[in-house]
């Protein structure tokens, strides 16, 4: 396969990126040798078929490419941050029951007051007190507390005669 591969590279661009090639042939060698469960005699052919394929490669003649995006780089270099990435991604995203968003793609997130969709602040109204005062009503009219204690006194004296004369009247039908 990879024989092929530089065939078809050395036809289209007349160049090849040789080194990464070497580097996944020797990478299918490492894992053969670890490779457990298996006929010695399979192991053995697969190695030599696999070094003849590296040897071919070795003496593949022309200009190499060096293209940065086409290097390969390990797992193990990257996996910091590869798990860096991950839990990153993860801390972006929110919400339950079905429902998800992301959050920290935008440039305006995180500027000014944060925001809770599911609370909504009641503005604050201001309290205005009306009590009868000779038939007229005066707001915001404030009551000392001698004021207040006689006020409930006359409330309750009123409400109690309500109810008194309220239960002679049915004694009386």
């Amino acid at each position: 396969m990879l024989m092929k591969k530089v065939q078809y590279d050395q036809m289209r661009s007349d160049s090849v990126p040789i080194e990464v090639y070497k580097n996944r042939c020797l990478g299918y060698i490492e894992r053969i040798n670890e490779l457990k469960y298996i006929n010695n005699d399979d192991l053995e052919n697969a190695r030599k078929r696999l070094f003849n394929v590296y040897f071919y490669l070795q003496s593949v003649s022309g200009p190499e490419r060096q293209v940065p995006h086409q290097t390969e780089v390990s797992i193990e270099t990257v996996s910091k941050a590869l798990d860096q990435a991950v839990a990153d991604e993860y801390t972006r995203r929110k919400g339950g029951l079905g429902y998800s968003s992301t959050t920290g793609l935008t440039l305006s997130e995180d500027v000014g007051e944060p925001i809770n969709h599911y609370f909504r602040k009641v503005e604050k109204k201001p309290v205005t007190l009306i009590r009868p005062v000779n038939s007229e009503y005066k707001v915001n009219a404030k009551q000392t507390m001698e004021e207040w204690k006689d006020e409930m006194a006359k409330q309750k004296k009123e409400i109690l005669d309500g109810i008194v004369s309220r239960m002679r009247h049915e004694d009386g039908k």
